[in-house]
């Protein structure tokens, strides 16, 4: 493959050996790979996403049955953008539409945690099957969250927000536009997110290429470790994409699949940032009660993880 080609080739250049050389060359291959897909995968689906406007979905939502409406907002969410605080204007957007309120704290839930690109790099660091067990670990919390905090009757904790007329007729755009839209969008999204994703391959190339694995496999999984990982990752802001390639070291050296998914979930979906922002639309006790029920099921999945793998 031509990236690690490029990788060889510039560790061969620089003249590195052992150490240096792993780490260096998983950051040259793993940033070049990530890059390609996102610019890809981004214009594609972001080109796609210009058919369905918050006011289509809530058409397309009324009427359906409970579960139905709960699986496509999951599936909504996997195709949003790449992190928590860009995909809640869609959010805002959703409830302003009318779209009932467990179908989108489900998105809520489930767009920062998985979307197109993370499935398509995952493969390559856990496997494919692995990577279908995460998107419906990720799928199931996001429709299990949002049915308990409906069920709990949470949605009275909504604040009050000007949302704007919903309802405007609005012209069918050309392909043109479209295509301009994606490109506009794709462009803003890989601008806010390439800092992230040259920072975590980084970091996951330090891992790879100088933490021992006896310092993984001693300290990182312990029972407790699915705890430490969600705990750990709370206060980590980054999109997933990020946050895969440390995933990919820190399992490389001994860390225990679910642990690693448990982290790779929490900074996606459970970030500070995340939780300040939503204070402009949600009061502490459903912002308290969707991190609480999001990070139950973060733990189950990680633990059970761990147990049958």
């Amino acid at each position: 493959m031509v990236f690690e080609q490029f990788a060889t080739w510039v560790v061969e250049t620089l003249g590195l050996t052992g150490a240096p050389r792993a780490a260096v060359h998983f950051w040259v291959y793993d940033t070049l790979k990530i890059v390609t897909l996102l610019v890809a995968v981004i214009f594609g689906v972001g080109y796609l996403r210009t058919y369905f406007p918050p006011e289509k979905i809530r058409d397309y939502l009324s009427g359906k049955r409970a579960i139905t409406g709960y699986l496509l907002a999951a599936l909504l969410g996997i195709v949003s953008p790449f992190c928590s605080c860009s995909t809640i204007p869609i959010f805002l957007g959703m409830v302003g539409a009318g779209i009932p309120f467990g179908v989108t704290m489900t998105f809520l839930a489930v767009s920062p945690m998985i979307n197109e690109a993370a499935l398509v790099v995952l493969p390559g660091v856990v496997g494919f099957e692995l990577t279908a067990l995460y998107a419906v670990s990720g799928i199931t919390i996001g429709m299990t969250s949002g049915f308990v905090l409906n069920k709990a009757g949470l949605e009275k904790y909504i604040e009050e927000f000007d949302f704007g007329d919903s309802d405007v007729d609005i012209d069918e755009p050309t392909h043109r536009e479209r295509a301009r839209q994606a490109y506009v969008e794709a462009k803003d999204i890989i601008t806010e997110i390439i800092p992230y994703v040259v920072i975590g391959v980084g970091l996951g190339a330090v891992i790879h290429g100088f933490v021992p694995q006896t310092i993984v496999t001693e300290y990182l999984s312990g029972p407790l470790g699915v705890f430490g990982a969600v705990a750990v990752g709370v206060p980590i802001y980054t999109n997933i994409l990020g946050v895969i390639p440390v995933v990919e070291s820190l399992i490389g050296k001994g860390l225990p699949v679910g642990t690693g998914l448990a982290f790779m979930m929490s900074v996606a979906a459970l970030s500070l940032p995340q939780f300040m922002i939503l204070k402009k639309v949600m009061k502490k006790e459903l912002i308290a009660a969707f991190a609480a029920t999001v990070a139950t099921g973060i733990l189950l999945i990680g633990l059970l993880f761990n147990l049958l793998l």
